[in-house]
């Protein structure tokens, strides 16, 4: 194997030199040439060329196979591919070769012989049209080859040539498949982009309306309708909530989530689950936490709710140490105005992470276990209230759990301990300890909370008392951190929407872009984006630029294409679908002052 850059005309030269040497050649992403030697057993020829294949925007990548050699170096040599918009990425002598090659390089264009040996064309088009089904075919076929043809069209290839190859034909196939190619991957385009801002936009709407379920909010009837206008299949015999937690392992809530790829990948991969799932149905609880509403009858909601979190665990677990994730489920119930309760029991034993961060899956009976493993330890007063657990829930607990998490303190410790007053009052002055630590650790500072009414006083005798203090400065302590995390949230917004302001021309700005760019998870950065700014991220990149293509429109002469290019749009007639969906009119119409705004 030898390595060696090219370029220009010259790397031309010697590409052909050693093409009639027999040689097997590609280039790497960054334009260098890798060439391996090919032997020289039954004439058999490969040229693999992958320069140019990426990056450019409107070129396709073209493969060509034809056993002839003259025929073939003809077709290469000939053809100025990029004038008509290919990149020529290689060529093989039969159908066998070429396969391997065509799967790594995936053409949008083969053009292939029919009769050839090892591999014919006919089995060769049929294995391509079954993994690669958007790439284009055109045959090769001499006038005795008619009933190969015949049968090759019959699988849907996209035009045919016959032997000898006249120039103009190719040239003429060429320009017209380009054309279609051109089309097609922007209605691609269009349908990528329409999905990822409906996603976005879904995801803010069906947060707000599990939120709606779950506290109660919306009577039976109003769920249904609600969930009827956004499309959401909700009637179901039976219903459970799971939910579970995804984080990366080093977030502490402190700071905004930082970008990583791992995380990126595995909420990725698990919210793929619920793709085609209509009895697992996925909602957003806040920015670590999602919920899946169960549906099923009396017989299968059981194994619906194990599958749905074998599946999470799954996924989860592949993602390897880089990941922290917790999953937490109800107890299944008949009637959706009974869901506030089953969400309850689910959100009440996910608050368990903090106690038991080694147990990933929590359950009941895990709780108990614990409760029973504590009752044997404390018999002579020896547990201890660790203060890691507090941290832990003072990182990223909500002021929802705090209840819940402290019972779960307190019975840890074990009843004895609590019951003692001495030990009330100790435990009460390691909560305050535990608390100062952390919001200095965060900058907070500890003289915020050191104020009368949350320093604990010989009057903290019992249970209840420890319950009661340990609620009002662990609400306190959050409240604190909020006020720190949303100082920091402004500062990151800033950046983003700094960013944006700044990049919204460039057409291929997106959500992941934009929080890569300012360091923390898309995840993160959309939930408090939708929350902060009360429009998804993706409507505000649309919103910059209608509005500044309005200023072009006002001020400027610029023909729409020239505005379109100016403001982001790749294409004029996308450009005025998004500007009419947004303003009420087509562009021309606003220029002119005949249309009606929203």
């Amino acid at each position: 194997m030898m390595r060696d850059p090219f370029c220009g005309a010259l790397a031309y030269q010697v590409l052909l030199t050693m093409l009639f040497s027999g040689c097997y050649h590609d280039f790497d992403n960054k334009g260098t040439c890798h060439f391996t030697i090919i032997s020289d057993r039954s004439a058999r020829t490969v040229v693999f060329m992958t320069f140019a294949t990426k990056g450019r925007y409107g070129m396709f990548k073209v493969f060509l196979v034809e056993d002839e050699s003259v025929v073939r170096e003809g077709i290469r040599k000939n053809i100025q591919w990029e004038q008509y918009g290919f990149h020529y990425t290689g060529d093989a002598s039969d159908g066998e070769l070429a396969l391997p090659m065509i799967r790594e390089i995936q053409p949008d264009l083969l053009i292939t012989d029919i009769k050839m040996p090892f591999m014919d064309g006919l089995t060769l088009i049929k294995l391509v049209r079954n993994e690669l089904p958007r790439t284009k075919i055109v045959i090769i076929s001499g006038y005795d080859d008619f009933a190969y043809a015949q049968q090759a069209i019959s699988m849907g290839v996209d035009q045919y040539l016959l032997k000898p190859i006249i120039k103009d034909k190719l040239v003429e196939i060429l320009a017209d498949l380009y054309e279609k190619m051109r089309e097609e991957r922007q209605q691609q385009e269009y349908i990528e982009h329409f999905q990822r801002e409906a996603q976005e936009y879904e995801n803010f709407s069906r947060r707000r309306f599990f939120e709606k379920i779950t506290t109660g909010v919306l009577s039976e009837s109003e769920i249904i309708e609600t969930a009827g206008s956004m499309n959401i299949d909700i009637c179901a015999p039976f219903y459970n909530i799971v939910l579970f937690s995804l984080s990366s392992a080093e977030y502490d809530g402190s700071m905004p989530e930082s970008y990583t790829e791992d995380l990126a990948a595995v909420q990725d991969e698990v919210t793929k689950l619920f793709i085609g799932r209509p009895e697992l149905i996925l909602f957003r609880w806040n920015i670590t936490t999602y919920a899946v509403l169960v549906k099923g009858t009396r017989d299968d909601i059981e194994p619906n709710t194990i599958d749905c979190i074998k599946n999470i665990q799954e996924r989860c677990t592949a993602a390897g140490n880089d990941v922290g994730w917790y999953i937490a489920r109800g107890t299944p119930v008949s009637r959706l105005s009974a869901l506030p309760v089953c969400f309850a029991e689910a959100s009440r034993i996910l608050a368990y992470r903090y106690i038991c961060p080694e147990e990933h899956i929590l359950t009941e009976a895990s709780i108990q276990n614990l409760r029973k493993n504590n009752d044997i330890k404390t018999g002579t007063y020896s547990k201890e209230l660790d203060t890691e657990h507090i941290r832990k829930f003072l990182s990223s607990g909500t002021e929802q759990e705090i209840d819940d998490f402290i019972e779960q303190v307190l019975q840890n410790v074990g009843e004895k301990v609590v019951s003692a007053t001495l030990l009330c009052r100790y435990l009460a002055m390691t909560v305050c300890f535990a608390v100062i630590k952390y919001l200095d650790l965060i900058g907070s500072g500890a003289d915020t909370v050191l104020l009368t009414d949350f320093w604990p006083n010989d009057s903290i005798s019992t249970a209840e008392d420890v319950r009661n203090y340990a609620r009002q400065v662990i609400k306190r302590a959050i409240y604190l951190r909020d006020r720190e995390s949303t100082r920091q949230q402004h500062v990151l917004l800033k950046q983003a929407i700094d960013f944006i302001n700044e990049n919204y021309t460039d057409p291929s700005i997106s959500l992941d872009k934009v929080a890569k760019n300012v360091n923390i998870s898309p995840n993160y950065l959309s939930a408090v984006f939708s929350q902060e700014v009360g429009q998804t991220l993706t409507e505000y990149i649309t919103s910059r630029r209608i509005n500044e293509a309005k200023n072009m429109l006002r001020n400027t002469d610029m023909r729409l294409s020239e505005i379109a290019f100016s403001v982001g749009y790749k294409d004029p007639h996308y450009f005025s679908f998004v500007f009419k969906k947004v303003s009420g009119c087509t562009p021309s119409e606003y220029r002119r002052g005949t249309g009606s705004e929203h």
